[in-house]
């Protein structure tokens, strides 16, 4: 299955960081102290961009293949997709594309 978002939609796929709870001298970190970081995830799906009042498209400004950054508390949807986890957001949830040098 597929999916086509609509408007400004975009599918994310997640990309999983190595866990950073523990230091390197053994110390446990609360889940607390990572409450500041981004979300990394893939682009797998994007839509077609918005229309304005006046019907103008405004296009949307990331591509399928992207890797971007999106804030933790992200207004998402959650969705199965061929068994894994995928999120279903708004263009204006993420808060930066990764180049390559």
């Amino acid at each position: 299955m597929k999916l086509k978002p609509v408007n400004d939609k975009i599918v994310i796929r997640p990309i999983e960081k190595k866990d950073d709870s523990v230091t390197a001298g053994g110390i446990i970190l609360p889940d607390t102290m990572n409450e500041g970081t981004l979300n990394e995830g893939e682009v797998i799906a994007a839509g077609h961009g918005m229309h304005s009042a006046n019907g103008t498209l405004i296009p949307i400004c990331v591509n399928v293949g992207d890797r971007v950054l999106y804030g933790k508390h992200s207004t998402v949807g959650e969705y199965k997709l061929n068994g894994e986890t995928v999120f279903i957001m708004s263009q204006n949830e993420i808060l930066s594309i990764l180049k390559g040098e």
